[in-house]
C-alpha cells in the first residue's frame, strides 16, 4: 500500500491500543534507515515519508520512540537524528552500532533521550557495570 495507508494502519493500531492502555505506555520501534536487499530501500524519498508519519507520531502521547540509526560516522548519526528529532518531540531511544562513547556523545548533543545496545549487551549482560568501571566488552 502506499505510505499514507501504512501510517494510517500504524496510528489506527495506535489508538486503539491506547485507547485500553494509554499511549504513555506503549512504545514503538522503527527502522527508518533500513534497507533489505530489493524489497525495500531506505533513500530521502522514504526518509520523508518517515518525517511525516513521525510528526504524526506527536499526537499519540508514546513513552518512547525506538528507532534504528544506520551505521556511519558520529557526524552522520547525530545529523540523521537530528532529523528525527525536529520530526518527534517525545522521547527517542536510539539504537545501531553504538559504542559507550558514541552512545554518550549523541546523548551530550541533546538529540536523544537514550540509546540502546542490543548485541553488546547480549554479549555481556554485565554492561552497565563494565562500562561504569571501563572494563573491556566481550566480542558480540
Amino acid at each position: 500500500g502506499s505510505s499514507e495507508k501504512r501510517a494510517r494502519f500504524l496510528l489506527d493500531i495506535l489508538d486503539a491500543i491506547g485507547d485500553v492502555w494509554g499511549g504513555d505506555r506503549i512504545g514503538v520501534k522503527m527502522s527508518p534507515g533500513w534497507t533489505s536487499g530489493t524489497a525495500f530501500t531506505a533513500d530521502e524519498e522514504t526518509l520523508a515519508d518517515y518525517d511525516q508519519l513521525l510528526k504524526k507520531l506527536n499526537d499519540n502521547d508514546l513513552a518512547y520512540l525506538h528507532l534504528l540509526g544506520t551505521p556511519g560516522t558520529i557526524e552522520e548519526r547525530i545529523a540523521l537524528f537530528s532529523r528525527y528529532r525536529a520530526h518527534y518531540q517525545g522521547n527517542i531511544v536510539a539504537n545501531l552500532g553504538f559504542t559507550q562513547a558514541l552512545g554518550n556523545e549523541i546523548l551530550d548533543h541533546g538529540i536523544v533521550d537514550a540509546v540502546s545496545f542490543g548485541a553488546p549487551f547480549i554479549a555481556n549482560p554485565d554492561l552497565v557495570e563494565r562500562f561504569a568501571q571501563g572494563h573491556p566488552l566481550a566480542d558480540d
